[in-house]
């Protein structure tokens, strides 16, 4: 019994003393922290999936929210029938915890409130249900208060009449200091003007037969009816001018906005074929005859609306606001082929192309406000030049009175 109890304390010392020299071996190695071959790993979805779906997110707060324009503006009696006529259209798409209508100084509502949902689910829900209607004059529009932060990195598109449009809906003016005003145009049933993607800011069934099309400096958006045109903008984006033109196919604003160009090919009328209008008197100034097919635009104004010409086998040039023939009479340039009005000065450059091929092309620059004037019977002419030299003045000397003197002494 004895032997066997120091076998076995021997045994034991031993086995600690190897096990004390590998562990010694082990210290002296460099560790190796490598996963052993065929292991695989389990993600923390899976590993912690009950703790990561308590975990907070920062959108929950804002994704939420939607942002709702359209509203009639009311006076404070009628603004609690108002909401709850609101409330009836969004509570179906998930539970309401708070709404914020913004009032103005009168105690009237704004055209627009917010709406924060339970969960973002419900919110991007009453999104896809968008263009909900109020009633038969009013279509509310719903964008979700994240895409603020996506509006907000464009920059201002250069139309004052409509940003007055959007300061009237209020929501996008007051959060949306720079955005980028992006227009899509719809000819047919409907025509809406939608800021990017989503906002809509201004939708009108009818509101066109033909088409629509932009001023230059946003100041009018043009629509196109069988009767002729109107004009719309202002504050409130009403209607400014018409202008009664049947069959009107095409139109065009002269870069000052001063003129409207209307042109009608197929119209009974032929002297009224193409008509220019004063915009802001809403009358017109003249109209023409075109023969022929003619290649839009048929006129090209100059950079201060001043003159506006076209090329036939001539060079006409019309000023305004007589709207003639520039020194009554257009320009016999031979083999013109084609001008171009410069952006910055009233100057014509125009090319002219013989049809001999051994004569060279010419490209001419002409200033416009140097005139030529032809006068008869002068026996002599003083020129003389203000200081400035703005002004020429002429002074002529005829042969009118010398010839009577000449014939009356041939009778004696």
């Amino acid at each position: 019994m004895g032997q066997k109890k120091k076998d076995s304390d021997k045994g034991s010392q031993n086995s600690e003393s190897a096990k004390n020299a590998k562990n010694q071996q082990s210290d002296d190695e460099e560790p190796n922290f490598s996963d052993p071959e065929g292991y695989v790993d389990i993600s923390d979805d899976e590993l912690l999936a009950d703790i990561l779906q308590d975990k907070p997110r920062e959108i929950d707060g804002v994704d939420s929210i939607i942002a709702v324009d359209g509203l009639p503006q009311v006076e404070p009696e009628r603004f609690q029938k108002l909401q709850n006529v609101v409330i009836k259209i969004f509570s179906k798409f998930g539970t309401i915890i708070n709404t914020h209508y913004p009032l103005q100084e009168n105690g009237f509502n704004k055209r627009y409130f917010f709406c924060e949902y339970s969960n973002p689910e419900s919110a991007m829900q009453a999104k896809a249900n968008h263009q909900q209607r109020l009633d038969k004059q009013h279509i509310l529009f719903v964008c979700s208060f994240t895409d603020f932060k996506r509006y907000a990195i464009y920059f201002l598109f250069q139309l004052t009449t409509i940003q007055s449009t959007i300061e009237k809906y209020g929501m996008v003016s007051e959060f949306l200091p720079i955005f980028n005003m992006d227009f899509y145009l719809f000819g047919g049933e409907f025509v809406t003007l939608k800021l990017e993607d989503h906002f809509n800011i201004f939708c009108l069934q009818g509101w066109t037969d033909l088409y629509v099309q932009w001023s230059p400096l946003g100041t009018y958006l043009a629509t196109l009816h069988t009767k002729g045109v109107a004009l719309w903008g202002g504050p409130e984006f009403t209607r400014i001018m018409k202008f009664t033109h049947a069959g009107v196919q095409f139109v065009e604003f002269s870069p000052c906005e001063k003129y409207l160009v209307t042109y009608a090919p197929q119209t009974d009328q032929v002297n009224r074929k193409l008509v220019i209008w004063d915009i802001r008197m809403g009358v017109e100034k003249r109209s023409f005859n075109m023969s022929g097919p003619c290649v839009w635009p048929i006129f090209r104004w100059s950079k201060d609306d001043s003159y506006f010409a076209r090329i036939t086998s001539k060079l006409s040039i019309f000023e305004t606001p007589s709207f003639g023939l520039l020194d009554k009479e257009s320009l016999k340039v031979e083999n013109i082929k084609d001008f171009s009005w410069s952006p910055t000065d009233n100057i014509i450059a125009y090319w002219v192309c013989p049809n001999d091929q051994n004569e060279p092309s010419r490209v001419v620059l002409m200033d416009v406000e140097i005139r030529t004037n032809t006068q008869f019977n002068v026996a002599d002419c003083k020129l003389h030049w203000q200081k400035s030299g703005d002004h020429l003045c002429v002074k002529l000397d005829r042969y009118g009175k010398v010839k009577k003197e000449k014939d009356s002494a041939n009778t004696r």
